[in-house]
């Protein structure tokens, strides 16, 4: 039977935000959240993660696909793009 753990040591929370730069080959993910109306700075927490490209397209994907819409789809450069760099 599996022991039940105890609510206090479960992450969950509202999402408030979050940051997202480059780093190198990843991206560097900040995120904030609090599990009541944020009172005090200490309220809010922060998670960083580091993810490859592949998981934040995956991530992004997986997320328009849960809230029932569709990725964008990238417009392909025309032949002057192209030609120009643009």
């Amino acid at each position: 039977m599996a022991q039940r753990k105890d609510p206090s040591d479960e992450n969950f929370g509202i999402l408030l935000g979050w940051e997202s730069s480059p780093a190198g080959d990843r991206i560097a993910l900040k995120m904030q959240s609090t599990r009541k109306i944020v009172e005090r700075e200490e309220d809010v927490r922060e998670y960083r993660y580091f993810l490859s490209k592949e998981q934040a397209v995956q991530l992004g994907n997986y997320l328009y696909t849960l809230a029932g819409e569709t990725a964008p789809v990238r417009k392909k450069r025309g032949f002057l793009e192209k030609l120009f760099g643009g």
